[in-house]
């Protein structure tokens, strides 16, 4: 009945919509025609039959957005944040329900992200900053035929400024809180006149983290933890902040009207801290705990007090409230800590000697080559070639406490290669038509020291190699009916071929040997209940074709009205992180097929835009991520457990509006709005699931808005702009547990802008969170009591930054 409710009122909006033209009669100002190439051509965004968030450069200063995951503010049915401590230097993407939460890369994305039309393969490597974009395009919606796999939910999509014969260039300086320090800056340079171009643009950043560790026997003294590296306030470390210098260069070369070849280089050096988390719930383990020779109940006690838990015998450890330092689950005995930007992490084991360092580093490298070749006025050749590497290395203390529960250091290798190919034609004025062939491969090694301490293992994860290929062959058509009517129609062909391969040794590098005896026998060596996997492979392969039918209608000249059916595909695989030999198994592509309806108008002599969509999707073979798999592989092999498989079916349904407004001069006003509904109509009971759960980081709601008025002064322009973005309840993995919810909560950011007379000086103040909400980007979120750990990543408090740049 709900969605019922919500579907039939929105209908009604649309009508209401597409019928209130006449009734608009006063003249405004136009808005600036918005350019996107979402189907291989140049169009206007009103004429383009899809769900696109364009978002140029200009307004992304003028929001003051610095990263990819700022875009989601103010996209409808998209969420985009960084990972948080399990994650490191990965970005979360959800579109309409439909993304991925694991940063491995034997598992792929849901939403595909593209920079200057190469794909960026990995979650890993795509917390990127925005640094001298022409424009943003937000897909939404599977892009299976206009982009590929892994575009199954929708699709981001950058662009980056090219060369040109404008001699100019810009130099910004900005710092704030948390001793905040950039620097960014941009120039074009002309090399042959008329002919061959440069740009180059490099940003450096540093801030420092928001969350502090704390000794706990510095502020709890007498407790018997260590007190090593204790500093001012007993402080150890922190967590969140960051420092990283990236660097583009670009080259264009024009050598006729028919040519034009681009090259870019791009490079990124990082040097950050552990992302922020912090402990917001503790409780006993249900997992069993295979330790000194025997299976350990935690309602057992075990005998020696913490001369056992920091002992050389091994046993496993368990973490409890009085180490969560906030909120309603905290029984910190020292009540003055009281503050939700802390923990007591160490980053050390006592009982096995491991000691990580804390740190999140990145190093990568990418080069492309974009070719455009006009053969005659009715023949285009495009050739994208790519080729990108990174390695990068993170440390979590996921217990967040002094007791060592949950400890990780985690380490990936990766290169990538890819070829593109289009041969773009028109006939006449009926039909716009692409083909073309798209080829892929990427390598990538992932090691990791995993230290269980709630369960007492401690192993070294790989390297495993992960080898994965893609073909595809596509076509798309735009057949121009009439004056009013167009067909969108496009296929797309796809090969995948994906190998893995299992390495695990002990903390020491030693070979894990095989269980002797049963379950608990004291003879068992350690980590034997995974010997079996070290050098095994697995190989995923498979065939798909998706297709794409759009039907636009222009209803007057400022009104377009469409229909679409839509597929896309997220790949297979093989399950990457098995604790037993029991947990590694293959699972299939998930599969979407999307119906979207939609209006795009323009009132007001082209002053005030609004866009709206509404959609239904039929999402089969369901990828979850379980942490609880007893129901899979029994009480014993279940837990611990972080196995992909194939969940269900679901129907997903909702609907979205963008509205534009620029009613004078100098006052712009924006919004968007958007309702999702994810409801699972088939289970597999073997998930342990049941069909009330819903999509990860996919909230119910989210609204936004936003504005701004230009003064004119007599030294120059004046400023204010506000946004406000809302966020309903999500939870952040597929058990819907309390304890990974995260709340809804509505964040408000304000920026004053000054710009000179001429142009040449912009200075500007910005407030970020300006309530000082306390919210948080991510949340674990597992069947209570299994590792006894809930830990999140709190958003950083109210911030005020400044800079002042230079144009010249």
């Amino acid at each position: 009945m709900k969605r019922d409710f919500h579907l039939k009122h929105t209908a009604l909006a649309l009508a209401v919509l597409a019928a209130s033209q006449a009734s608009y009669a006063a003249e405004g100002n136009a808005l600036e025609e918005v350019v996107v190439t979402a189907q291989f051509v140049e169009q206007n965004l009103q004429e383009t039959p899809v769900a696109i968030t364009a978002v140029t450069g200009e307004m992304l200063e003028a929001r003051g957005q610095l990263n990819v995951q700022d875009i989601a503010a103010q996209a409808p049915n998209v969420t985009l944040t960084k990972g948080g401590a399990y994650s490191g230097p990965s970005l979360i993407g959800f579109i309409r329900g439909v993304g991925q939460t694991d940063f491995n890369p034997a598992l792929e994305p849901g939403v595909g992200l593209y920079v200057d039309d190469v794909y960026y393969s990995t979650l890993t490597g795509s917390v990127l900053d925005l640094l001298d974009l022409d424009r943003v395009e937000v897909l939404r919606g599977p892009q299976g035929t206009l982009a590929g796999k892994n575009s199954i939910g929708g699709s981001i999509k950058l662009y980056s400024k090219k060369p040109n014969e404008d001699n100019d260039g810009y130099v910004e300086v900005g710092f704030g809180d948390f001793d905040a320090l950039s620097v960014r800056g941009a120039s074009n340079f002309t090399i042959v006149p008329n002919q061959l171009f440069a740009r180059i643009a490099g940003v450096s950043r540093s801030r420092d983290g928001h969350v502090d560790n704390i000794s706990y026997e510095c502020t709890h003294p007498g407790s018997g933890f260590s007190s090593d590296n204790v500093g001012a306030h007993c402080k150890t470390g922190e967590e969140g902040g960051i420092d990283y210098t990236a660097v583009r260069a670009a080259l264009r070369f024009v050598p006729n009207d028919s040519l034009e070849v681009n090259y870019s280089v791009d490079l990124l050096d990082e040097d950050s801290q552990p992302p922020a988390n912090v402990l917001i719930n503790a409780v006993p383990t249900t997992a069993p705990v295979i330790s000194n020779g025997r299976v350990w109940e935690w309602n057992e006690p075990f005998p020696g007090g913490s001369e056992v838990i920091f002992g050389s015998q091994g046993l496993a450890v368990n973490s409890g409230c009085e180490f969560v330092p906030y909120g309603e689950f905290s029984c910190d005995p020292n009540k003055s800590m009281n503050n939700p930007y802390m923990n007591y992490a160490t980053y050390t084991d006592n009982r096995t000697g491991a000691s990580l360092p804390r740190e999140l580093t990145m190093e990568s490298m990418g080069q492309s080559l974009n070719i455009d070749w006009q053969i005659n006025e009715d023949l285009q050749l495009q050739s994208i070639s790519a080729y990108r590497t990174y390695d990068s290395g993170f440390s979590m203390d996921g217990d967040a406490s002094p007791m060592p529960v949950i400890m990780m250091y985690q380490a990936l290798s990766h290169t990538q290669k890819s070829q593109e190919i289009r041969l773009n034609g028109k006939v006449d004025d009926f039909v716009d038509w692409t083909v073309g062939g798209f080829w892929f491969n990427g390598k990538t090694d992932m090691e990791a020291r995993v230290n269980l301490g709630y369960v007492s293992f401690d192993f070294i994860h790989g390297p495993d190699p992960v080898d994965s290929t893609t073909q595809a062959l596509f076509a798309n058509a735009i057949f121009y009916i009439n004056d009013k009517l167009d067909l969108s129609v496009g296929a797309r062909y796809s090969e995948d071929d994906k190998d893995y391969t299992f390495q695990r040794h002990n903390a020491d590098n030693s070979d894990i040997q095989a269980c002797v005896g049963p379950l608990g026998d004291p003879a068992n060596p350690p980590n034997c209940l995974i010997s079996s996997l070290n050098g095994v492979s697995s190989n995923f392969n498979g065939d798909r074709t998706d297709y794409r039918l759009a039907l636009s209608y222009k209803v007057t000249d400022d009104i377009m009205a469409y229909g679409q059916l839509s597929t896309g595909y997220k790949g297979g695989g093989v399950n990457p992180r098995p604790f037993y030999n029991v947990q590694a198994v293959s699972f299939e592509p998930e599969e979407l097929d999307a119906t979207e309806i939609g209006v795009k108008a323009q009132f007001l002599d082209n002053s005030l835009r609004v866009n709206a969509a509404m959609f239904w999707n039929d999402y089969t073979n369901i990828q979850f991520t379980l942490s609880n798999c007893t129901a899979l592989f029994g009480e014993v092999y279940g837990r611990p457990c972080l196995a992909n498989t194939n969940a269900g079916n679901a129907d997903v349904s909702g609907y979205e509006f963008e509205i534009d407004y620029n009613p004078t001069d100098n006052l712009l006003i924006d919004a968007s709005y958007s309702y999702l509904d994810f409801q699972l109509t088939e289970i597999n009971a073997a998930t342990g699931l049941d069909t009330s759960k819903v999509m990860p980081y996919s909230p119910e709601k989210s609204w936004s808005a936003g504005a701004q008025y230009s003064f004119e002064m007599a030294s120059g322009t004046l400023t204010p702009r506000i946004d406000v973005s809302y966020r309903s309840e999500k939870f952040t993995a597929p058990v819907n547990t309390s304890n990974g919810a995260i709340d809804a909560y509505s964040l408000v950011n304000a920026r004053l802008t000054w710009t000179s007379k001429d142009g040449d000086w912009v200075a500007a103040l910005e407030g970020r969170n300006l309530t000082d909400k306390l919210y948080y980007t991510t949340k674990t979120d597992a069947e209570p009591g299994l590792a006894g750990t809930y830990y999140a990543a709190p958003g950083l408090p109210r911030t005020i930054n400044y800079s002042i740049k230079r144009n010249f």
